[in-house]
């Protein structure tokens, strides 16, 4: 049995990290140390990052696999999937190296672990009922309350910044597809979009989700924004952003919600590009025959941390929101992926 099933929900185990308190206090330009997914140690494990001295620590030491890590809005805690398919749990672990608890205990898989903004609950997915809905829990773990019920397997979003609402999408027939709204203390279920559409994004105010639409083998960058003055109950104002013959992919908003930053595969391999809201003055900030994926904001909005494959496995590195400084932070010949700033 791999250890980190013996962990106990209501438990908290010393961690011998130490160097994750160093961790805590001297990461590049006052940003808290960036959470991501190393394969360094055999299996992928999460992991902190200092991107000032570019060294890096195991977040939790539990045997087998562990994915998607995630900051509380006070980042004092990570909350990160752990296990093997079939049995996957998730975790949170104290970021200053004082301990791990086991959230969830329940057969089959709960993934995609999303904190409200006031760090109270976390949103997440559960098959504990044969298929993949939404659920919410406090932060210890306790109070599981199902979310959703429905026949189309459901694919996290995440929280509006005023904790309203959870955006989320599902894989399934016509009548199911699309961008949903969920209430998280209600009964309100609101169909935001029908078409193929996938990885929503809120925009800091909390008034546009920019979104992948689907098309064949087509992917273009939409913003579904609420009317002006009116609710998300009415009909969205829907904008297309992208227009290519290829797959743009994973829109993140700024932190000042001056840009979009996303993926586009126009040159035969994903770059990374960003725009303005409207779709207006894109830029590429990257360039070269690998794939470079999974860009992420910094709190400040001055960085972005991405992954590329220039050297071989994927790497994580960091770069200024136009594309200049880059420096690669992992330089390990292993697949790093799932960066979390």
């Amino acid at each position: 049995m791999s250890a980190w099933r013996n962990i106990s929900k209501i438990s908290i185990f010393p961690l011998v990290t130490a160097s994750i308190f160093l961790l805590s206090a001297c990461s590049l330009g006052g940003e808290p140390p960036l959470a991501y997914v190393s394969g360094l140690n055999g299996e992928p494990e999460v992991a902190l990052l200092d991107t000032g001295a570019r060294n890096s620590v195991p977040l939790a030491n539990i045997d087998g696999p562990e994915s998607d890590p995630r900051w509380s809005p006070d980042r004092e805690q990570v909350a990160f999937v752990a296990g093997e398919a079939g049995n996957r749990e998730i975790m949170a672990a104290d970021s200053r190296g004082e301990g791990v608890t086991r959230l969830t205990i329940s057969a089959g898989d709960d993934l995609a672990p999303r904190w409200s903004p006031d760090g109270a609950r976390l949103a997440f997915i559960s098959n504990r009922d044969s298929q993949p809905e939404i659920y919410m829990m406090d932060a210890d773990g306790s109070n599981p309350t199902r979310v959703t019920t429905n026949h189309s397997r459901e694919r996290m979003g995440g929280w509006s910044p005023d904790g309203s609402w959870l955006v989320f999408y599902s894989l399934g027939g016509e009548s199911e597809q699309g961008l949903w709204l969920r209430n998280p203390d209600g009964v309100n279920l609101v169909r935001l979009t029908d078409g193929d559409d996938t990885d929503p994004s809120w925009s800091p105010d909390g008034n546009s989700i920019a979104f992948v639409r689907g098309d064949g083998d087509n992917a273009d960058v939409f913003v579904a924004s609420r009317p002006r003055d009116a609710s998300w109950y009415g009909v969205p104002e829907l904008t297309q952003l992208t227009d290519n013959h290829t797959a743009d992919l994973s829109p993140s908003w700024s932190p000042n919600g001056k840009s979009i930053v996303f993926v586009a595969h126009r040159d035969g391999s994903a770059e990374i590009y960003t725009m303005r809201p409207d779709g207006s003055d894109p830029r590429r900030l990257t360039s070269n025959e690998s794939d470079d994926f999974s860009p992420v904001w910094s709190r400040d909005g001055k960085k972005i941390a991405f992954v590329s494959r220039v050297y071989g496995t994927g790497e994580i590195f960091v770069m200024d929101t136009d594309g200049a400084n880059q420096f690669r932070l992992t330089n390990n010949q292993v697949e790093d992926h799932s960066p979390r700033w």
